[in-house]
């Protein structure tokens, strides 16, 4: 079997235990629209460049868009994701699933089991946007990109809340708070979102634009 082949296999094997997604592109992509009709859920499964006639392997993506948010140019729409070892441990390498031989049958059950336990409660969750961000501002603050999330659907001071959180918690702390205090120095048409100078640098301008604070 070709290694594109043993992939689809593989992809259409773990879509079948997931029946309320929509299988695309041969089971590579898996997309589930929430209730409101608003975001949209989706597992992706990424090809190893790497992969050759004795060796396939895949990793695991999962995202979560809002059509609203979309709609407004907030981040274009991105609310969460990323590789499933990081959204399971932010501390966890990024991983690769082989499928050459034995190990095929139990990368499979292994992404089954590993989606069932986090990736669909967490689409769950998402489902009611209140109480979501309330467990969400309870818990550590681990992905920034969830600070646009809280922004639009339940306004500045929990977005702010989330925010320094975010930044008290992170390795780049002096970095983001030293590029807001010199945003002061800067006149305001001049800053870009667009631009980021490092990971995040473009959250601190937008927080700086819309009168964030960013704790001392």
């Amino acid at each position: 079997m070709k290694t594109r082949e043993l992939c689809e296999k593989a992809w259409q094997e773990i879509a079948s235990h997931f029946l309320d997604f929509k299988v695309i592109k041969k089971g590579q992509t898996l997309k589930k629209i929430s209730k409101n009709k608003d975001l949209t859920f989706e597992i992706y499964f990424q090809t190893s460049r790497y992969n050759y006639s004795c060796s396939a392997e895949f990793s695991v993506h999962f995202s979560i868009h809002s059509k609203s948010m979309t709609k407004t140019n907030m981040n274009n729409g991105f609310i969460y994701g990323g590789e499933l070892e990081s959204l399971i441990d932010g501390g966890r390498v990024f991983r690769w699933f082989p499928l050459t031989d034995a190990s095929y049958q139990y990368s499979v059950n292994e992404i089954i089991e590993l989606l069932k336990k986090y990736i669909l409660p967490i689409c769950e969750d998402f489902e009611d946007a209140k109480t979501n961000i309330k467990n969400i501002l309870n818990r550590d603050a681990k992905s920034i990109a969830l600070f646009y999330y809280i922004y639009f659907f339940d306004g500045k001071d929990r977005a702010e809340q989330y925010l320094n959180k975010f930044i008290n918690q992170s390795n780049l702390k002096k970095r983001f708070k030293g590029l807001y205090n010199s945003l002061e120095n800067v006149a305001k048409e001049s800053i870009d979102i667009n631009v980021s100078e490092f990971l995040g640098a473009n959250t601190i301008k937008f927080a700086y634009l819309n009168r964030i604070k960013i704790e001392e």
